[in-house]
């Protein structure tokens, strides 16, 4: 985000600075911590004057000729005139001599802002290619079953690599309303236990892909873990099992929670299940920070049908499973940050947004006063990279639990921080913009403005990152496949081009049409988002 070039600044003289820049922070007319202006503190300075002239020289005044005023920026005169009304301390402030406004250029922190700390997103960086290589067509059309579909992350995925859905399964109804409008085309069913057979009109096709991200939380880091107990969505998961053996597809692609790794009994009777169901299986961690805004682990599970395939196998010598050759891809480090998805200055909110994302005066209060581990520096500042996503996101703001977006001079009406925005949210998740996502309830719909935004924070916060299963999806489909390489390259160019495609800008012109497609030399020192890419 770059710094305004002008702003409003109130001139006192010095003996008054102190006491009036706390004036204005009790009225709340100066940027405090959480505006990005403020975000480095006040930004008082001194502004020289004019040279005295002949006459102000003259010895008999008994008033000294200021040199210079102390500057206070403030968020605008208009709002500072406005609270004078309601302030009196502030409507005296203003009536005192050698006070006065001025319109002027910004002046910046002498706190100079830094770049984030390095961190190397990329997955797997061996495996890089020495050498970019030319764009990329899909080697061949692929089909797919999308279980658990919740909106659509595994469908944008796969549909951008050139594969046919012929059967999700998605049982929540508003997750349901975003497929359907999203995905027209595919057959979506509902109660995943009601299904005993392809839809009709897939002409016993045979599938080559299965994905589905099954229900995280008996696995999650978040409260109790009851594992594949769950009376729910431990049956939950063996129903993928069932619906493995009854299509047989050649390849699947799971995602879970990390923590379903600690629950080693837990772990091993899934991987005992998907192995018992005619798969060789494998899985790793991986994190879609290289290809979204933000932070987000997850396990991925891999298998192949064994009769399927004619890779050779090996046993892997920390848990003696049989494993095949698949390996996960390299996936690249696009350096994405907050400032690439999220608008600052609140001009892409509809309405609704704008009156609803701000948090209150008591919820600020609460997080200043009463939440110990909330700081202004955790918000969602341009250069930094964005917390991971939680479905409960925007509930307990006062509690701390969910990340605010900071305030500016430059938005009406916003002197608080404010929630992420729906679109925002999914941005984050490397949707593209082509995503249809609709910005208020229905007409017809008696859900509430403020359920309607709780709504989607928990769609949001379940699915998964198009980006990384596009690159993750094209190394299974290599697995077995005559032209292994060109899926494997094919799957990490379209997870870049989603990628790119998530933010507000799009794809970086900078690049005039070459791609970002392999290359090992990995640039450490560079300053935006979209520079020097592998």
């Amino acid at each position: 985000m770059m710094d305004p070039k002008e702003e409003w600044v109130l001139l006192v003289p010095p003996k008054l600075a102190k006491s009036s820049y706390a004036t204005l922070v009790d009225s709340q007319c100066v940027f405090r911590p959480w505006h990005l202006e403020g975000r480095f503190g006040s930004r008082t300075h001194r502004h020289p004057l004019p040279p005295p002239t002949n006459d102000d020289n003259d010895t008999t005044t008994t008033t000294k000729k200021l040199l210079y005023k102390i500057g206070i920026p403030v968020l605008s005169k208009d709002h500072v005139l406005q609270q004078a009304n309601s302030h009196s301390d502030l409507k005296q402030l203003l009536q005192e001599d050698d006070v006065e406004f001025v319109w002027k250029a910004f002046t910046p922190s002498n706190r100079a802002v830094r770049d984030a700390p390095y961190f190397d997103a990329r997955i797997h960086p061996e495996r890089a290619p020495s050498t970019p290589l030319p764009q990329q067509q899909p080697p061949h059309s692929f089909t797919y079953v999308d279980l658990f579909a919740g909106m659509g992350g595994f469908a944008v995925a796969l549909d951008a690599l050139g594969g046919t859905c012929v059967m999700a399964s998605e049982i929540d109804e508003a997750c349901q309303r975003l497929y359907r409008r999203n995905f027209p085309t595919a057959p979506l069913l509902g109660d995943i236990y009601q299904i005993d057979k392809l839809p009709a009109n897939t002409n016993n096709t045979k599938v080559d892909l299965l994905v589905g991200g099954f229900p995280c939380q008996p696995f999650s880091a978040l409260g109790e873990q009851p594992g594949i107990d769950c009376p729910k969505a431990g049956g939950l998961f063996l129903e993928i099992v069932r619906l493995l053996k009854m299509i047989q597809p050649r390849a699947f692609l799971l995602e879970n929670v990390p923590g379903l790794l600690a629950m080693k009994d837990t772990f091993d009777q899934i991987i005992q299940a998907l192995q018992g169901a005619g798969y060789s299986v494998q899985y790793d961690v991986c994190n879609a920070r290289g290809l979204t805004a933000s932070s987000r682990k997850r396990l991925f599970i891999v298998g192949f049908l064994v009769s399927e395939t004619n890779a050779t196998t090996n046993t892997d010598s920390n848990d003696n499973t049989p494993q095949s050759s698949f390996e996960f891809p390299y996936v690249p480090d696009l350096q994405l940050k907050a400032s690439d998805v999220i608008d600052f200055t609140n001009q892409e909110l509809s309405d609704m947004e704008a009156e609803l994302l701000p948090i209150s005066d008591q919820q600020l209060d609460q997080l200043q006063h009463h939440c110990k581990k909330w700081r202004p520096a955790h918000m969602a500042w341009p250069n930094t990279t964005c917390n991971t996503l939680v479905s409960h996101y925007g509930n307990s703001i006062a509690r701390g639990h969910s990340q605010l977006v900071p305030a500016s001079a430059a938005t009406a009406n916003a002197n608080n921080p404010r929630r992420f925005s729906p679109r925002e949210c999914i941005r984050l998740m490397g949707f593209p913009a082509s995503y249809q996502l609709p910005s208020k309830p229905p007409q017809d719909s008696v859900q509430g403005d403020r359920a309607f935004l709780k709504e989607h924070y928990r769609m949001a916060g379940n699915a998964v990152c198009p980006p990384l299963i596009a690159a993750l999806a094209g190394a299974v489909l290599a697995h077995g496949s005559a032209q292994p390489q060109s899926w494997v390259d094919y799957g990490r160019q379209v997870a870049v081009d989603l990628a790119y495609q998530a933010t507000r800008t799009g794809r970086p012109q900078a690049n005039d049409g070459k791609n970002d497609n392999g290359g090992d030399e990995h640039n450490k020192s560079a300053k935006r988002p979209f520079d020097a890419l592998e």
